[in-house]
């Protein structure tokens, strides 16, 4: 097991941060795919930070709920002033500061799991394990929303992004004690758990990728990118 990072240094700051380096494309991939999460009814959302994407998923979705786990107790006293105006919000979303690698999932049976910008945070051995303990925690036919930075396939776009990415993960690794040192694709993990990818779309040559996984599922792939 890797050692734990920590975002409260961040958390004051990391709304900011990320709009001065990516405006709003960051939240435009979390969002992507909300309305195809609409019949979902209990949902774990893992490491959403300030509590953006919770926020708009309890507006969207008024039968949801939901658990929300993150490591910082920072960002979590963020995501909870964030949410506190909502209607129902308090019934609804239930708040977990835990290590998501470690931690007993607060419960079983649910159909959504959410995953923005979250799997990126760990090395392979420790993708694994999560998406396996995770996964067992899930209904069938269970929608696995994963929003994320993706290596582009080719080219000039794959080697930009290489570079911004090795920034990224030193600057991560320097106020967070973020483990790992580059991106791991999740989607060998997810596929050898049953999953099948059912949609996806792109920002920044494919950069930025939201995708949904379906467990059970067959449909092919749909994909929209700019």
């Amino acid at each position: 097991m890797t050692p734990r990072p920590s975002f409260d240094l961040l958390a004051p700051v990391y709304h900011l941060l990320e709009r001065v380096t990516f405006g709003p494309l960051l939240h435009r991939c979390r969002t992507a795919h909300l309305d195809q999460i609409a019949g979902c009814r209990r949902a774990l959302v893992l490491g959403d930070g300030d509590g953006r994407f919770l926020a708009d998923l309890l507006r969207a979705n008024r039968q949801v709920r939901v658990d929300s786990l993150d490591i910082s107790p920072g960002m979590i006293a963020l995501a909870r002033r964030r949410t506190a105006g909502i209607p129902g919000a308090a019934e609804r979303a239930r708040f977990v500061a835990a290590d998501a690698r470690t931690a007993p999932l607060p419960e079983a049976g649910y159909d959504l799991v959410v995953t923005n910008f979250f799997l990126d945070c760990f090395p392979p051995e420790d993708l694994e394990s999560l998406i396996d303990r995770v996964a067992a925690g899930c209904l069938p036919g269970v929608l696995w929303l994963d929003g994320d930075f993706r290596l582009p396939a080719a080219g000039r776009p794959r080697a930009v992004a290489r570079v911004i990415l090795a920034g990224m993960y030193s600057f991560f690794r320097l106020t967070t004690r973020l483990p790992t040192r580059q991106l791991t694709d999740p989607a060998p993990f997810l596929a050898a758990r049953g999953f099948t990818l059912a949609g996806e779309k792109t920002q920044l040559r494919g950069f930025l990728s939201s995708q949904v996984w379906v467990r059970g599922n067959s449909l092919a792939p749909h994909r929209a990118g700019g």
